[in-house]
């Protein structure tokens, strides 16, 4: 369940609304209050975080945050010299990024949606301090939350306590530089209702991505079109079905050969978040004195 999007979490949980969090059930305009009761729905925490696209809509919020920042509405009747003033912002922003880091941001891509992709949001953070600049956001901010989507795509078992503490931290910040734009439904989740997703998974949260699910597109995309039957729709699929339970074998999988992917170096920030080896060994430990005993 943790492959599902956004879409289907709604629909799930009955959340008829795009904006509100199907797991507390909270609204944009109650994001900001961090100190709000919420009841949160158990039964939800088992679609995860979707660790994939949240890079990509967190990427996003900084983004229209920006284009807004010298208007400082978020949503309303605006005038048409500050609608003026909102448009030229984001052109300015998206002329800065082409010019600097040969970044394509916000644009029309044919048959693909938008140019916000995830690598285009992976670029973004890699460094905090141009993006701050161009963007105008606040430094600490745009790197905080590169910290924290760092751990939970990482595939590392976090401490939940740990990760309440610096992601709350993080919210405060927000609320306190921009309470006049609410959290999207995405960050409000990461940063409010990560610790209790982590700590109720059964494996590290970044294990459970939807990017498998993601990479299958490609395939699913070359055998409708190369090897299945277009005269039926039930026969097209049982064959893509067929063909993607082949190419999931075991062991043609054992078999394939896996590109060896570049070794990089986690930040502080993220490794101080990580459960320890140390910690790990001494729980093991009197798990098995305690079933001795």
């Amino acid at each position: 369940m943790t492959m599902v999007d956004r879409k289907v979490c709604n629909a799930a949980t009955g959340k008829k609304s795009t904006s509100r969090c199907y797991i507390c059930g909270a609204t944009s305009k109650d994001f900001i209050k961090l100190d709000y009761t919420r009841d949160v729905n158990f039964a939800a925490l088992e679609f995860g975080i979707s660790v994939l696209h949240a890079r990509i809509r967190i990427f996003e919020c900084i983004l229209h945050l920006a284009y807004k920042l010298q208007v400082k509405k978020y949503r309303g009747r605006k005038s048409k010299e500050e609608k003026d003033l909102e448009d030229k912002t984001k052109k300015e922003i998206q002329t800065r990024f082409r010019t600097e880091t040969g970044l394509i941001i916000d644009m029309p891509k044919s048959n693909f949606g938008n140019t916000n992709d995830g690598n285009t949001s992976r670029r973004f953070f890699e460094n905090p301090k141009l993006a701050a600049e161009i963007t105008g956001i606040n430094y600490e901010l745009i790197y905080r939350l590169k910290v924290i989507l760092e751990a939970i795509s990482s595939g590392f078992k976090i401490d939940p306590v740990k990760y309440e503490r610096y992601a709350l931290e993080t919210a405060r910040i927000y609320v306190n530089l921009y309470d006049w734009h609410p959290m999207t439904p995405t960050m409000h989740k990461i940063l409010v209702h990560g610790a209790v997703i982590i700590e109720k998974a059964l494996l590290p949260i970044g294990q459970l991505s939807e990017e498998a699910a993601e990479a299958r597109n490609k395939h699913f995309r070359c055998y409708r079109q190369d090897f299945a039957r277009k005269f039926s729709r039930k026969d097209c699929n049982q064959v893509i079905f067929n063909r993607l339970l082949l190419s999931s074998d075991p062991l043609l999988s054992s078999i394939r050969t896996v590109k060896k992917r570049k070794a990089e170096t986690f930040l502080p920030e993220t490794l101080a978040m990580f459960v320890s080896a140390e910690s790990n060994i001494l729980s093991e430990n009197s798990s098995e004195s305690d079933e001795e005993t």
